[in-house]
């Protein structure tokens, strides 16, 4: 009897050996401010990992504390972060094809496709994309020593001015604080004047008068204070949408058993939804306070969205040929005639979602279940 407790109890010391032995405990970079509504996505983010994974894996948040956006890349790459939102507009050169797709968020304003949930459906084309059928778009995740996830997406740019627009004419001269390369050629075109200025600084510019507008999202509008000083906000243009991918530590990735991988993808398929989702309710609060502040919020004249439709429809074109021209990219028409088609695909898949736990699941059957989690990232 007194053997067969003891054989009992060395069985139970080499399962909670081994178990301790897998456990990990993962260090999340987020580069929104603590208390933001996107931190508290990631906080829930941690709680469903550990969930998923039965405890195997847990994950400590880090708001604008360890990593910067723009520090995110090379933090994540050199295990600084095991995880974070890899903003790959920062990075031109080490991601020319997430980059390239990311451009292509501006189809979300064909007629076709635009709306207020056309984010969700572009966060589910690109994952999906990228995910399970663009191998370029892997190759350059895994050469920053990564593992790509999944990415969400910000609700479409708007006009949010100091001045307003009711026509063609009145965008000639204009100095518009432009988020990207996309905003910047958009603005030429126009007949407006690009001005490159970070997010944090814009706020400042229009007090000031250095801007007349902002191009930026709807749920920037509320994030950045924008909402306390600008007279009109313009729906319909710019347009498109910023993209935010997922990635991990491909290290960190490769430690982990199948089963917390699965429950990562499971955690990020979440993630990637309730950050999509959120952009969406932040934008809807803006829309809802800003009739109380004397904000003109309205569609863009019926010009003016054409006016941007036509631009578009020569953009795409020229986006794939400056990432030919720049980094050599072959894959630029193909991969618009794919997202093209995807989109159509997505904006049916989404088009009634009401919450960020429905896209989820819609992103995980879609998606994430389909992933051979024993290959994926190695």
């Amino acid at each position: 009897m007194r053997n067969s407790i003891k054989t009992m109890l060395a069985g139970v010391s080499m399962l909670a050996t081994t178990g301790a032995l897998h456990a990990q405990s993962l260090t999340f970079a987020g580069g929104w401010p603590p208390n933001s509504a996107p931190t508290a996505k990631l906080e829930e983010y941690a709680k469903a990992i550990e969930e998923y994974s039965d405890g195997e894996v847990t994950m400590k948040v880090f708001p604008l504390s360890l990593l910067s956006f723009a520090e995110v890349n090379s933090g994540v790459r050199d295990g600084i972060a095991d995880t974070a939102a890899n903003l790959t507009a920062y990075s031109p050169a080490e991601f020319p094809n997430l980059n390239m797709l990311s451009e292509f968020s501006e189809l979300v304003e064909l007629e076709a496709f635009s709306g207020e949930l056309s984010s969700t459906a572009f966060a589910g084309a690109v994952s999906e994309h990228v995910m399970l059928n663009c191998g370029d778009c892997q190759t350059e995740v895994a050469a920053q020593n990564q593992v790509y996830l999944g990415s969400g997406s910000t609700t479409s740019y708007v006009l949010q001015c100091m001045v307003p627009l009711n026509s063609v004419d009145d965008l000639k001269g204009k100095r518009i604080r432009a988020a990207g390369a996309y905003w910047a050629r958009w603005a030429e075109t126009v007949g407006a004047v690009p001005v490159s200025m970070s997010v944090n600084e814009t706020l400042e510019g229009l007090n000031q008068g250095v801007v007349d507008c902002t191009a930026s999202n709807t749920a920037d509008f509320v994030n950045f204070g924008f909402i306390d000083v600008v007279k009109y906000l313009y729906v319909g243009l710019p347009g498109a949408q910023f993209n935010v991918p997922f990635t991990i530590n491909k290290d960190t990735w490769g430690d982990m058993s199948v089963a917390a991988k699965t429950a990562t993808l499971r955690a990020s398929a979440k993630v990637v939804a309730d950050i999509t989702w959120v952009y969406i309710e932040e934008g809807r609060a803006g829309k809802v306070r800003a009739p109380d502040l004397g904000i003109e919020y309205v569609d863009a004249s019926a010009d003016l969205v054409q006016l941007n439709r036509d631009f578009i429809a020569k953009d795409n074109d020229e986006v794939a040929n400056i990432y030919k021209d720049r980094f050599g990219l072959e894959t630029g028409a193909a991969a618009a005639e794919q997202l093209n088609t995807m989109l159509a695909k997505w904006t049916d898949l989404t088009k009634d979602v009401d919450s960020g736990e429905k896209l989820a699941e819609i992103y995980w059957n879609e998606i994430y279940s389909k992933i051979d989690v024993a290959s994926y990232g190695q």
